[in-house]
């Protein structure tokens, strides 16, 4: 809320005029005082006056008439302060004569201090308002300008023609930059409609290069002063400009120029709505800017579009001589141009690309395949250029959504860097020759399976048999030796621990189900017994014996 400055007091009376005018000096408030609605309607004119307290303890139709002309000639939004007794009588409708609020006579500082600041709360608000609205209607006229016109530039002096006035900037100027940011180009000047292409060189206007390097805006109150400014304090006097504030035009992080404004007369500062304002303004340029490059690129593809059909219908006549050979032929033949563009199609080749041969004709062959399968097309015909004849398989990408494996081979034809294409559909072939690999495969497996679990029998059976007899043979000489030394204990008890270890492994033999195997020395495998078993007991436990 903007502190109060300056109110109108109208009264004749002096003991009010003593009130209010020491209520004004406790507040730091400029009173301008008025005898009469005259010299009222006076001051209105000559001072910024918004806020206005009318005596009105003995309401007059002048004083009534009063509150309304200020309501009617004010250039800005006015608050209308009743002064008056309980005993008052004012009109049924103080908004009749324009009243705002109402304050009681004799009143208190304090009272005196909550009107006027409730007042001034309500002007700032209002005048907020008006201004997001002012803003809003200019933002919808710029953008109107620059969204969607062909004329780039005349949309360019508009704006800045428009943010000069709204502004009252002396100048406002659009300046593109090149990438490196050494130099500028001046695309539009609100002081002259025909500076469109003015080249500037950035080394003299480190204003620019800053905003370049920070991305953000630029607000410089005294340029006479700024250290900014310390190399070209001569031009920058010679211009006679004392403020600046630039704004950033940025494009997906990248700084693409500024909207420069400048003012011959100083500005302590730019409001908030202001910077925002331009801000917006900027970030609708970026996006005019944007919007041209495309449409001018649209153009352009458009008549690089009928140059290459207009080339393709020449070339077209050179394939005369081949056309009733490739429409009888069993294989797809297409015809590419030098750019990759289709030219011709037989009815077998557009087939295979779910077309016909007039949907395909003048379309980007790389546009039925994916981006891998593209590389790997242009290696095609780099090999053929070098004179190797080799074919590919290619997916093709079709318009039904059904992907099709296609043997593809390539051949130049007539002049002009033409290439035919041959195409034939292996699709069945490499889905039969995948089914026939996963069945070797899995037959590999299960053989690899059957292998192993034959000889895990064996060996589980042929080792259970010594291994019984060790067991027993330790058994026994525990009661050969009836207080057997401790060393010989420690060794029958080491050798019967191992023993029964051995008899783990051999359970884990004879119950091989699975072909596992794990990392052994180097790059040698042996079995996993522990993944390739069933139903294998905890190793912590100790086996049961083999007998």
């Amino acid at each position: 809320m903007h502190p109060i400055g300056t109110i109108s007091l109208t009264t004749s009376d002096a003991q009010v005029l003593d009130a209010v005018q020491a209520a004004c000096e406790q507040h730091n408030i400029v009173l301008r005082h008025s005898e009469s609605p005259a010299q009222t309607l006076a001051h209105l004119a000559q001072y910024p006056l918004v806020l206005f307290l009318v005596d009105l303890r003995r309401p007059t139709g002048a004083m009534l008439q009063l509150c309304a002309d200020i309501k009617m000639h004010a250039p800005h939004p006015t608050g209308v302060i009743a002064l008056t007794e309980v005993k008052t009588q004012l009109p049924a409708s103080p908004q009749e004569s324009r009243i705002d609020d109402v304050l009681l006579w004799p009143f208190v500082p304090l009272s005196f201090s909550v009107r006027l600041q409730a007042q001034m709360q309500r002007l700032d608000t209002a005048a907020r308002l008006a201004y997001k609205i002012q803003d809003s209607w200019t933002l919808i006229e710029i953008t109107s300008k620059l969204v969607g016109k062909s004329d780039l530039l005349g949309s360019l002096f508009d704006m800045v023609s428009i943010l000069s006035k709204v502004l009252e900037a002396d100048r406002v100027s659009v300046v593109l930059v090149r990438p490196e940011g050494d130099f500028g180009l001046v695309i539009a000047s609100s002081d002259d409609r025909d500076v469109q292409n003015l080249a500037i060189d950035l080394s003299g206007y480190p204003e620019i290069r800053r905003v370049l390097n920070n991305k953000e805006p630029l607000i410089i109150s005294d340029v006479d002063s700024s250290a900014l400014f310390e190399g070209v304090r001569t031009r920058v006097r010679s211009a006679h400009v004392s403020s600046l504030a630039l704004f950033p035009i940025i494009e997906d992080d990248e700084v693409l120029g500024v909207i420069f404004l400048r003012f011959l007369t100083r500005r302590t500062s730019l409001e908030q709505r202001a910077l925002v304002f331009c801000q917006t303004v900027a970030n609708a340029t970026a996006i005019a800017l944007r919007n041209h490059e495309i449409l001018v690129s649209l153009r352009e593809k458009d008549a690089h579009i009928q140059q290459v059909r207009s080339e393709a219908e020449q070339r077209l006549s050179q394939l005369k001589p081949y056309e009733d050979f490739f429409q009888h032929s069993l294989d797809g033949m297409v015809v590419l141009s030098d750019t990759g563009v289709i030219l011709f199609s037989n009815p077998v080749g557009a087939a295979m690309l779910r077309s016909t041969p007039g949907e395909i004709k003048g379309a980007p062959f790389s546009g039925f395949l994916a981006l891998p399968q593209r590389d790997r097309l242009e290696a095609l015909i780099f090999e053929n250029e070098r004179g190797q004849k080799v074919s590919i398989d290619l997916t093709i990408t079709a318009t039904d959504g059904l992907d099709r494996t296609i043997s593809t081979s390539c051949a130049p034809i007539g002049a002009g860097g033409m290439i035919l294409l041959t195409l034939r559909d292996v699709t069945d072939e490499r889905r039969t020759a995948r089914r026939l690999i996963d069945a070797q495969e899995r037959l590999i497996e299960t053989e690899k399976q059957s292998a192993v679990m034959e000889i895990a029998g064996a060996a589980a059976h042929e080792m259970n048999q010594p291994l019984t007899v060790i067991l027993a043979s330790v058994a026994m000489f525990r009661r050969i030796l009836h207080e057997p030394p401790p060393e010989a204990t420690r060794l029958l008890s080491t050798l019967e621990q191992e023993t029964d270890r051995m008899a783990g492994i051999i359970r884990q033999l004879s119950k091989l189900t699975d072909y596992a195997t794990k990392d052994y020395v180097g790059d040698t495998r042996i079995i996993d017994l522990d993944k390739a078993a069933t139903d294998v007991p905890n190793p912590s436990r100790a086996p049961e014996k083999p007998y």
